[in-house]
């Protein structure tokens, strides 16, 4: 589902947590300042229930403390994922310690996200009501929210851990701490990197591919790089930068069959768009169960890697003045082509990079050194996880490309 409206946290401890009341005022005050929001407590448990409404912008967050141990069987598709194990390796021991937990739920409208009911939904779009809180804006400013909400009650105390149910992300309180403050949207606590690939033969090196979970949310499509010879992390860095470019003000998704990449050429993926049913190779046997998109790696300088499919960075050409003898005869087809690569490359444009169209009998480009890419912002404080996976940069770095 695009933009789902009701999104929740879960933080776990080993002891009881009475400071629910601190939390609720601290994150009421310091959201106040950060966005002018005005929160009134509609409803209230002492240290037990609160619900907080902001009327200008039809928010509503929950804060709720449970004396008793979350259901252990809702951890399971998170605690199937590799990436689950190296973000927090003791996680299965935490969640058995495990206690008291809060709740934490943020959601746009007065009816707290039940339109998502299909029944409630179909109802409402039969009369014509739009869904709550529909928009990437307003889905951004709930995840903000959220995170904000528990990071202040992590300051009141740490938790053993921390279900993140949006991208079904678990792991301990530390590394959300992490994650949360790096603030990218969509970045690595927004997209679950389910890594999975084939048991490797002896002496074979393991190969990794990606099936994420949370694209959807911004997208409506998961995406997917099958079992690779590049590290997953480099894969999933680039999986933040598509999503980066297609989630700007001005983004776009890469077109199909498209490549893409950073302005000094040292990487290059091809985008495929693949449709519910479609066979899509070692995500499944069977086809595919949602729509995705995949990247194909076609060269990753840092790790040496090129792929026999890649066209060579010499053969790119001006679009715009381009060589008659590898154009289509059809004067109607020529001017198709140039066409569509005129519109891409408004769209390349509209984010800060440059479209440019390769061919492998295009004559080769004279030798010289890559165009040079605007300053890189300020690298953020590390938090846990992959280092540099969170898409920072994009505007400046990415652009589109078309292989022939």
């Amino acid at each position: 589902m695009l933009y789902p409206n009701r999104i929740q946290a879960a933080l776990l401890f080993d002891r009881p947590f009475h400071d629910l009341e601190s939390v609720m005022r601290q994150f009421a005050r310091i959201e106040g300042m950060r966005s002018g929001a005005d929160f009134h407590v509609s409803e209230a448990n002492p240290g037990r229930f609160y619900r907080l409404y902001a009327g200008g912008e039809e928010l509503m967050v929950t804060l709720e403390y449970v004396e008793r141990p979350c259901d252990a069987a809702l951890f399971a598709p998170a605690l199937s994922s590799p990436v689950t194990g190296i973000i927090t390796p003791d996680i299965r021991e935490r969640i058995a310690r495990s206690g008291p937990h809060v709740l934490l739920e943020v959601s746009h409208g007065v009816f707290a996200g039940v339109e998502e009911d299909p029944k409630i939904a179909a109802m409402f779009n039969a009369i014509g009501r739009k869904r709550s809180g529909a928009s990437q804006a307003e889905f951004e400013r709930r995840l903000a929210v959220l995170a904000l909400m528990a990071r202040v009650a992590i300051e009141h105390a740490m938790p053993l851990a921390v279900h993140w149910t949006q991208s079904d992300m678990l792991m301990k309180g530390e590394a959300f701490d992490g994650f949360a403050q790096l603030g990218d949207m969509p970045g690595p606590l927004h997209i679950h990197p389910f890594l999975f690939g084939p048991r490797p033969a002896p002496g074979e090196d393991a190969l990794a591919g990606i099936r994420t979970f949370g694209a959807r949310h911004w997208l409506g499509r998961e995406i997917i790089v099958q079992p690779h010879v590049l590290p997953w992390a480099a894969n999933f860095e680039t999986i933040l930068a598509f999503l980066r470019v297609a989630t700007l003000a001005n983004g776009y998704v890469i077109p199909h069959g498209d490549t893409f990449g950073p302005e000094d050429r040292s990487q290059s993926y091809r985008v495929l768009h693949h449709d519910a049913g479609d066979n899509i190779g070692h995500a499944s046997p069977e086809p595919a169960d949602l729509p995705f998109y995949e990247l194909v790696p076609l060269k990753h300088r840092e790790y040496g890697y090129l792929a026999p499919e890649h066209v060579p960075d010499e053969r790119a050409f001006d679009d715009r003045a381009f060589p008659l003898d590898i154009m289509p005869e059809g004067q109607d087809e020529k001017m198709a082509l140039a066409n569509e690569w005129f519109q891409k490359r408004k769209l390349a444009e509209g984010i800060g990079g440059r479209f440019e169209v390769r061919h492998r009998d295009a004559p080769q480009a004279p030798s010289s050194p890559p165009p040079p890419s605007p300053p890189a912002p300020p690298p953020a404080p590390a938090g846990p996880g992959p280092t540099g996976a969170s898409g920072r940069g994009v505007r400046a770095r990415v652009f589109g490309r078309k292989g022939l």
